[in-house]
């Protein structure tokens, strides 16, 4: 498993968070969630390149876009 931290400014709340973790939760390759609301970071642990691609694109249609 590998392991990377995007910064996702649009994080406001802990309501932005728990969305977050259950929207990643479902995606295949995800093994592990940590949202920052302070810092406005998602920390994943991820299976593949494919498992990342598809968390950024989740994330991207929940109106949460990241920059690694």
């Amino acid at each position: 498993m590998k392991t990377i931290t995007w910064h996702a400014p649009d994080i406001s709340c802990h309501h932005c968070a728990m969305t977050i973790q259950r929207e990643l939760k479902s995606v295949a390759g995800i093994s592990e969630v940590t949202v920052d609301v302070a810092a406005k970071t998602v920390t994943l642990r991820y299976a593949d390149d494919a498992a990342l691609e598809r968390a950024k694109a989740v994330l991207q249609d929940a109106g949460y876009p990241v920059a690694a």
